[in-house]
């Protein structure tokens, strides 16, 4: 059966994932294919380069290109040099690191349109967690070195970019103070109600992700979120697979809220609209 390529939103992606016994094979050069030139007004929205001149950001960039990788491609590993940044513009990466036993703990799932690994670029050089493509992805390597060098020839951009990598990473760190002083149920309760539609009344909502991505992600055991969704069922709150039904949305942020919101709460609100998950 022939394939051809098509137009996606961000160049013409190939259909044909690489490997694996039984796929079909273009009989193109592979790297062409999967490789294709990257427009920078397609960028230009996201918070880091919101503060960038539509002339200056192709500088930053430094010929970039959208490439399209398959699931399980491993980004970076955590120690190694921060010699780039990534912008995913379709999929899904994982961002993991090592716990002292050796089990992997999730750190955080990207999701389009984001961009992520930049601050230890400008940070500590090296990567803090290991990353790797959980889907078939569309991505952006931009290199450190024209990357730096561009603002270096531009330094008002410069600082306004710096002031919003540390609002993202003040933000990350009310968030990691945050997610320890919550109990399993009050983690699973939050994820639950970040999903649902409507602040009232029954909703019906899909996990986006595996269980055991889910609980790794909330810092727990599968086991445990298995146990936490047992004991929910008594308030109105059914799982089945990857569907969970609330009978009262609001009844669950009652029973799952923190005696008293932090001082940062509003802040918190301000910078998730206006960082990158």
């Amino acid at each position: 059966m022939a394939m051809t390529c098509a137009p996606g939103p961000y160049g013409r992606i190939c259909p044909l994932r690489s490997g694996g016994a039984g796929r079909p094979r273009c009989a193109a050069a592979a790297r062409a294919c999967r490789r294709q030139r990257l427009d920078p007004a397609q960028l230009a929205e996201l918070p880091l380069f919101d503060a960038v001149p539509a002339d200056v950001l192709p500088d930053l960039l430094g010929g970039a290109a959208v490439e399209w990788l398959p699931a399980g491609t491993l980004l970076f590993d955590a120690g190694a040099p921060a010699d780039a940044f990534y912008v995913l513009l379709g999929g899904q990466v994982k961002l993991s690191s090592l716990l002292e036993d050796g089990r992997e703990s999730i750190v955080e799932i990207v999701e389009p349109v984001a961009t992520f690994a930049e601050a230890a670029m400008f940070a500590s050089g090296r990567f803090p967690v290991t990353a790797e493509t959980m889907a078939d992805s569309a991505l952006v390597r931009v290199r450190a070195e024209p990357f730096l060098a561009g603002l270096n020839r531009h330094r008002a951009v410069a600082v306004a970019m710096l002031a919003g990598l540390w609002r993202w990473n003040r933000h990350l760190a009310r968030e990691i103070r945050t997610l320890r002083r919550q109990t399993p149920l009050m983690r699973v309760c939050g994820f639950l109600l970040s999903l649902a539609p409507q602040a009232t009344g029954a909703a019906e909502v899909v996990l986006p992700l595996r269980k055991a991505v889910i609980a790794s992600r909330l810092g727990m055991e599968p086991e445990s979120l298995s146990r936490v969704l047992a004991r929910l069922r008594a308030h109105g709150v059914d799982s089945r697979r990857d569907t969970v039904r609330i009978a009262d949305v609001a009844a669950l942020r009652a029973l799952c809220a923190p005696d008293e919101p932090g001082p940062d709460a509003g802040a918190d609100a301000a910078e998730r609209r206006r960082v990158p998950a």
